[in-house]
């Protein structure tokens, strides 16, 4: 997923019941078609947590990052830095608002794995402590930046969402393998195309709207839309 115009870069299907995280190594395998797998950063919630699954993306030297378990089992092994982070937000009144948050950067031994990685613990606000873990060298990211790339999975959980709801992805016409993957990418490309109009010219509405708007007046110009 590209994180900064939210447009999908690639895609793999798995079966229902797959446990989707070791899924991630058979894409390296297109590395020669899609050029930023090279340097993949994994992401998943804790619905996949598997400490042992950690340590086989550690020691094949990939790098990942996840929400860790509130009751996981950890050693402090150095107190990497310790800092708050003061940002402002628009409250309804239309007044800024400053918020500190918290950040604790750790280096840890998980559990009984005997390996380590870094933990990064985000405290709230309002009290409540979000806790990171992995593989990402502090010296290339800062713990901000380690948390900036998780919250890029909530693009991918956004887009998951409008294709089923918009574009009735589930519901597929063909029944190859072959077929089915055209049409994903159809559905992937059809996609990329309305959110490129609503970046360029906004229509009131969302997504819902701009595709009424795209099937009735889709051999008008742009200045017919609003």
């Amino acid at each position: 997923m590209d994180g900064e115009y939210k447009h999908p870069l690639g895609a793999t299907v798995t079966e229902g019941d797959t446990h989707e995280s070791p899924q991630f190594d058979h894409l390296t395998d297109d590395v020669e078609v899609f050029g930023d797998l090279d340097s993949v950063i994994l992401t998943f919630d804790r619905g996949y947590t598997k400490y042992v699954r950690f340590c086989e993306i550690k020691r094949s030297e990939d790098d990942f990052v996840t929400l860790l378990e509130s009751d996981a089992n950890v050693d402090v092994i150095e107190q990497l830095e310790e800092y708050d982070v003061t940002t402002k937000s628009v409250e309804d009144d239309s007044t800024d608002q400053e918020q500190t948050h918290h950040v604790r950067d750790e280096l840890i031994e998980l559990s009984d794995t005997g390996e380590e990685f870094r933990r990064i613990a985000l405290q709230k606000p309002d009290g409540e402590v979000l806790e990171y873990l992995t593989t990402l060298s502090p010296e290339e990211y800062t713990p901000v930046e380690a948390i900036s790339i998780y919250t890029l999975r909530t693009l991918i959980e956004i887009l998951f969402r409008e294709l089923k709801q918009y574009l009735n992805i589930e519901n597929f016409h063909s029944k190859s393998l072959n077929g089915v993957l055209f049409e994903l990418f159809c559905s992937l490309i059809g996609y990329v195309l309305v959110e490129w109009l609503r970046q360029r010219h906004p229509v009131k509405g969302g997504v819902a709207r701009t595709i009424q708007k795209v099937r009735t007046h889709w051999n008008q110009t742009l200045d017919s839309f609003g």
